[in-house]
């Protein structure tokens, strides 16, 4: 599918459950729906276990302190081997982490409910901003990096992460306008 097309699905499918959570943040429709696309390509059930985060939970568990993880020791003391899984494991829409919906009384499966994926990224997406500085209307290249890197000045794994992002981005932003602008001028 080339980029125009799976921008195209995205809006089709997933355009109105994008509008509605995006109604609440700061954050536009069209960084969002790159989002969706860079991470799952549109597919609200893809799951991703991450070894290397898994690897850094159990060095949490067992009292060392990772500063990028929003996790305590206490959290994880009771887990068991299944439940420490699901929490290195990327879910859904935005691959938002099982660990980032830890503290609110969600279990990390729970992220592949497109809507509830979409409101914990936002939520994600101001952490970073408020953590960094970052403006949610404006600063897309810096919050593709959080992202995909955990900070501003990181360097994704894919080194084109944020030019196609910002690539999808443009394109949503293209086909939405078309799609919506002859309905306001009729107006």
């Amino acid at each position: 599918m080339s980029d125009h097309e799976l921008m195209r699905f995205i809006a089709d499918r997933w355009g109105k459950a994008i509008w509605t959570a995006c109604r609440s943040s700061s954050v536009p429709p069209e960084f969002m729906a790159a989002l969706i696309a860079n991470e799952s390509s549109a597919d609200a059930e893809k799951k991703q276990f991450r070894e290397e985060v898994y690897e850094r939970l159990i060095c949490v568990r067992g009292g060392k302190n990772f500063h990028s993880l929003s996790v305590t020791p206490q959290q994880l003391r009771a887990m068991n081997e299944d439940q420490m899984v699901e929490l290195a494991t990327a879910w859904g829409l935005t691959q938002v982490m099982g660990y980032h919906v830890l503290g609110n009384g969600s279990l990390p499966r729970h992220l592949l409910v497109p809507e509830y994926n979409l409101i914990s990224a936002l939520q994600r997406l101001a952490v970073f901003s408020e953590q960094c500085g970052i403006d949610l209307r404006a600063e897309f290249e810096d919050l593709f990096r959080c992202w995909a890197a955990g900070r501003p000045d990181g360097t994704p794994a894919d080194r084109a992460y944020v030019e196609t992002g910002m690539r999808r981005l443009g394109l949503y932003r293209e086909i939405v306008w078309n799609e919506f602008a002859p309905l306001e001028a009729a107006a």
